[in-house]
């Protein structure tokens, strides 16, 4: 929050700015359960996601460890083995 609020934006507006800003994602998936956070969300649009700001919010939690959604892949357990 106290990082929003230097960048003057809403926690949820840069969070959004943030996820799509991943070179992997094509379009973050928003929920919004009325229009204040819609607009919160849609304002992310507005953000300049600098790689300087975009380091600063990743700083702020671990890196996860790389998916292992596909480790069955090459096993008895892949449906492309059976």
């Amino acid at each position: 929050m106290e990082l929003a609020a230097k960048h003057n934006c809403h926690p949820a507006s840069l969070a959004v700015a943030w996820v799509a800003s991943h070179p992997v994602v094509t379009a973050p998936i928003i929920g919004a359960r009325n229009p204040d956070q819609l607009d919160g969300s849609i304002k992310s649009l507005e953000i300049d996601m600098t790689p300087e700001l975009r380091n600063a919010i990743s700083a702020l939690s671990p890196e996860p460890p790389p998916a292992t959604d596909r480790s069955e892949e090459g096993t008895e357990h892949s449906f492309f083995m059976r």
